[in-house]
């Protein structure tokens, strides 16, 4: 129960702030911290509170969750963990908001930024890459991967100067050039590399003094994506355990389909093959390094790695005449197995092959021990070379595992929710020979959500722009295992719609439903809808009907537009803002990446056209199956998928336009099914309450 003191605090530290930095109460904020507050406020007496408000840009969130939740978290003697969607808002967090916060609302609070162990330097590695170490090289090569077309020895030795002048923490993001990915790679590690305690450089390691701040701060700010990989460590392993932590997800939205990734398994047939005939070769290079006992345990490696051999060969012949009936896709074909399930005959002997890789897997666990305990009685060159080769040894169990998993996965297909699984066959345009990929992915995340997450926290805030579609939560609520008894609020926006903007759907000869005849109407009326705009954000659904319509644009217009593809997407913005600034004209061609998360208020951006309906592509696999299950379960597929889905996305574009409570501008969608069809209807009544000018 929320007491009075709590309340005064909270109450306290918005007034402070409100006065000074000379803002005004916004309702709709005051509304948001109430609910935190209230939801919150009961975590003691009933764990596992969780809150899901929708509140519009201009609402303020980040102090609306930050007054709200940090008083209670201290309160109730939990962490706070801020999950954000992406790195530049975790930045903006950390180095903006919260300083501002805590200056201006008297709260006293500690705050860190915590990031994965791969934007973190490993002194052992950096040692090791500049020695040219034969640890490095040799398994390196051993796993397919280069070690001799790019010299990155000026790029380490730099580091090193850096670092020992105290210019540089070891933190990626904070290098002051760019980082070739492969030189990065060479120099960083994963918990599977990481030696942890056993390292010899562990006292000065930077991502352990990392770790060390965030455990003594209040609130640990990072981003969804590591809060999921911890999620699948157990929890605890970087970031405090759940049961001691409330989370706050800002841009919520994303968290369903990260967690879908991070749940998801991928398996590269031939290239598997290839690292595991090289397993004896690494075995024969750690035991001439490593004084192991009994090592003749290890004499049937080679007969272990033959039967994986034999078993992954019998996969892959069993798979090929599956690319007779499969799809052509830009890569090679695509065959995606219906329902998710795996013909029994696959499954077996994809069953056999974890088998035998599992059997791998113990082998190599069973050198960990003996290294560790190299480590732990041996010091200069010989403890120097047992770290390294148990870093290679740990990594070869970790990769050993992650096949074994999606084999495991495919054996057992029959699951409900299902797993979406298909098979890649990869053209020789890409490689030598050709390649058949595994994937599995769940078409629901719910059931591992909940048991990972929302059953362990002490309580949760979830929060975005764009969440329910005209309030209703339902479809998210199903995305994400959030029980329907929880809290769901939908916040009126501070936004004065039909003053601000207007909706236009023009007359139009041809909808999306003939492709061909839509696309060149698109390239005629795109230019006369914007003649006289300054700035204009146009959002495709498709880098082919992007490219289509840019091509058959009169050369005056093509001028003005910056496409996507032809520079960085931050270059694109920051070019578009010079234009713009310098009195000139700037039309932005964009695809998905360029509805959300873009920033273009004022001047920048007073049109937003959308060319059409964005509706989920009919063959992505994860869809596909997900649209068979929702349809065996009775329900439909458009109705209780595609078509939600579809008004998010419409709302997310659309609201580019508004960005401050002074902006105005014209939302132009250039799809007549919104007035044709009846499910226009349901797009039409989510989005915000323009002025309407239909045609």
């Amino acid at each position: 129960m929320l007491n009075d003191a709590l309340k005064e605090e909270i109450q306290t530290a918005y007034t402070a702030l409100l006065d000074q930095q000379n803002f005004r109460p916004r309702q709709c904020q005051k509304n948001m911290i109430a609910e935190i507050a209230r939801t919150l406020g009961s975590a003691n007496e009933e764990p596992n509170k969780i809150c899901v408000i929708e509140a519009g840009t201009g609402t303020g969130k980040t102090i609306a969750y930050a007054l709200a939740a940090i008083p209670i978290a201290k309160h109730l003697k939990k962490k706070i963990v801020l999950a954000t969607a992406t790195v530049a808002l975790q930045e903006q967090i950390v180095f903006q908001d919260f300083p501002s916060i805590k200056q201006y609302s008297g709260l006293d609070f500690s705050f860190a930024m915590a990031k994965g162990r791969r934007r973190y330097l490993c002194l052992s590695r950096l040692d090791l890459a500049l020695q040219d170490s034969g640890v490095t090289s040799k398994s390196l090569t051993l796993f397919g991967e280069s070690t001799t077309d790019d010299d990155f020895g000026y790029i380490y030795q730099d580091m090193i100067d850096q670092l020992s002048r105290g210019n540089w923490d070891g933190d990626r993001d904070n290098w002051p050039d760019e980082i070739d990915p492969l030189a990065w790679s060479r120099v960083s590690t994963d918990h599977a590399q990481c030696t942890q305690r056993q390292c010899s450089h562990y006292d000065n390691c930077y991502f352990y003094r990392a770790r060390e701040s965030i455990h003594r701060a209040d609130c640990i700010v990072t981003n969804q994506d590591l809060v999921l990989a911890d999620l699948m460590m157990g929890g605890g392993a970087v970031l405090p355990v759940p049961e001691e932590t409330i989370y706050i997800f800002d841009e919520c939205h994303h968290l369903p389909d990260k967690a879908g990734n991070h749940f998801s398994y991928s398996l590269a047939l031939y290239a598997t093959r290839g690292w595991l005939l090289q397993l004896s070769t690494l075995l024969d290079m750690v035991m001439e390094n490593i004084a192991v006992p009994n090592g003749e345990q290890f004499a049937a490696l080679p007969d272990k790695v033959d039967e994986a051999v034999r078993s992954l060969d019998l996969v892959a012949k069993e798979l090929m005449p599956l690319r007779d009936d499969a799809d052509i896709i830009d890569e090679g074909w695509r065959c995606r197995f219906e329902h998710g399930r795996v013909p029994d005959q696959l499954g077996q002997t994809a069953m056999s092959l974890a088998i035998a890789i599992r059997r791998l897997v113990e082998l190599f666990e069973s050198i960990e021990p003996t290294i560790e305990n190299t480590l732990e009685n041996r010091s200069g060159l010989e403890r120097e070379t047992a770290e390294q080769w148990l870093a290679v040894v740990s990594a070869t169990s970790d990769r050993l595992r992650a096949a074994a998993a999606l084999l495991e996965n495919y054996a057992a297909s029959e699951q409900d929710p299902p797993y979406a699984r298909w098979i890649r066959f990869l053209s020789p345009i890409q490689r030598e020979g050709m390649e058949i990929q595994l994937n599995s992915h769940p078409v629901s995340v719910a059931k591992e959500m909940s048991k990972r997450l929302w059953e362990r926290c002490a309580g949760a805030v979830l929060t975005s722009a764009t969440i329910s579609v005209g309030g209703d939560f339902s479809v998210y609520q199903a995305k994400t295992g959030i029980d329907a008894d929880q809290s769901f609020l939908s916040l009126p926006s501070p936004f004065r719609f039909q003053e601000q903007a207007t909706l236009v759907i023009p007359p139009m000869d041809n909808d999306p439903s003939n492709a061909e005849l839509h696309t060149l109407e698109l390239a005629a009326i795109i230019p006369r809808r914007l003649v006289d705009e300054q700035s204009a954000l146009v959002l495709f659904t498709s880098w082919r009907q992007m490219l289509r319509v840019y091509e058959d644009l009169d050369e005056k217009f093509q001028r003005r537009v910056l496409k996507q593809g032809d520079l960085a997407k931050q270059e694109i913005l920051k070019r578009h803002r010079e234009l713009v600034d310098d009195g000139g004209t700037s039309c932005i061609f964009g695809l998905a990446s360029f509805a959300e998360g873009v920033d273009l208020p004022g001047n920048y951006c007073r049109h937003v056209v959308i060319a059409k309906l964005p509706f989920s592509v009919p063959d992505d696999p994860v869809e596909a199956t997900l649209s068979e299950w929702i349809e065996s379960r009775g329900g439909n597929p458009f109705y209780d998928l595609m078509l939600p889905n579809a008004a998010l996305r419409v709302i997310q574009a659309a609201g580019r336009l508004l960005r401050t409570e002074t902006d105005s501008g014209t939302v132009t969608i250039l799809d007549r099914r919104l007035l044709t069809k009846s499910y226009g209807k349901v797009i039409l009544n989510a989005l915000p309450p323009f002025r309407r000018e239909f045609h």
